[in-house]
């Protein structure tokens, strides 16, 4: 019998990268799925909408929010709002229905920022001071205080940047590399390529957050627990030539060398590793064959120009 078998769940962001697949996982774990998603009218932002979606549920995975480093950048007020007090309300109505079920916040891993010493464990400082990571900071913050406080049986997951088939966010370097490819055009790396980062394909992202529920929901009470979720570092470049690779492109990337807020990222994820047993099923070549297929399927066949 699984872990799910007929548990309500409350998926918050239930129709973006990560939502549309956990969803479906869940489901055929055997749960109940409900999505909260502003593309069905529903705002995180309205405490009693949100308490109302919680009430009868036996988990709540949280991860709606602005996601986009540059739009965050951009829409300040709103990004916090939507971030932090998007988060607050969830946590909120977790309190007052149940603090004992199972609840996963996600974080980021973009709440470390540039670091003395790689690679990076849970319990290093949290020092990146952009938008979109100072909101998730305040978030990740907030769920422990609200375990810690408030007895909330919370798990706050730092996940390495994911992708997938069905990837949104057209700016990040996955589906932008893909996408221009796919175009015939040359990819552009706004940065140097030379930072170094993890990269997971979405189905193992999901796979973590899963097996952090089943963890957090099996006790013994575990409440404010946090996961780095990851996998080996590289840089932009060789991701890039990864997926040209991939791809069959013979076409050199444009590096425009523009400076940012980013630093070289190295998660130390034993910790979900040897509690769960969780590990990426894919590696990075799968993943990004994976992806380009969903990509070709929606978008056509690759240019020849490109070869």
């Amino acid at each position: 019998m699984s872990f799910w078998d007929g548990k309500r769940v409350l998926v918050t962001g239930g129709a973006g990268l990560m939502g549309r697949p956990l969803r479906r996982s869940l489901a055929a774990l055997g749960a109940a799925v409900r999505d909260y998603d502003i593309v069905d009218g529903q705002d995180i932002l309205d405490l009693g909408d949100l308490q109302n979606a919680v009430a009868g549920v036996d988990a709540v995975i949280h991860l709606a929010a602005m996601s986009n480093v540059e739009v965050c950048r951009k829409a300040g007020y709103a990004a916090y709002q939507n971030i932090v007090v998007g988060t607050l309300n969830v946590l909120e109505a977790c309190r007052a229905y149940n603090p004992q079920m199972p609840v996963v916040v996600a974080s980021s891993n973009h709440v470390y920022g540039e670091q003395k010493t790689l690679p990076v464990s849970e319990n290093a400082p949290l020092n990146q001071l952009d938008t979109y990571s100072a909101a998730k900071i305040a978030a990740d913050y907030l769920a422990r205080s609200y375990a810690h406080n408030y007895g909330v049986n919370v798990v706050i997951m730092r996940s390495t940047n994911c992708f997938g088939p069905n990837d949104p966010h057209s700016g990040h370097i996955v589906p932008s590399t893909i996408t221009a490819v796919l175009n015939g055009k040359a990819p552009v790396i706004k940065s140097n390529g030379f930072t170094k980062k993890s990269y997971l394909y979405v189905d193992d992202v999901i796979d973590a957050y899963i097996a952090a529920a089943e963890w957090v929901g099996s006790g013994p009470y575990r409440q404010g627990t946090v996961f780095n979720v990851s996998d080996t570092p590289v840089s932009v470049l060789d991701l890039v030539h990864t997926i040209l690779k991939v791809m069959g492109a013979t076409v050199k990337p444009e590096v425009l060398g523009i400076p940012n807020d980013q630093h070289d990222e190295d998660l130390n994820d034993s910790f979900i590793r040897k509690a769960t047993g969780w590990k990426p099923k894919h590696t990075l070549q799968e993943a990004i064959a994976l992806t380009v297929a969903g990509f070709k399927e929606r978008h056509g066949s690759l240019s020849h120009s490109t070869r």
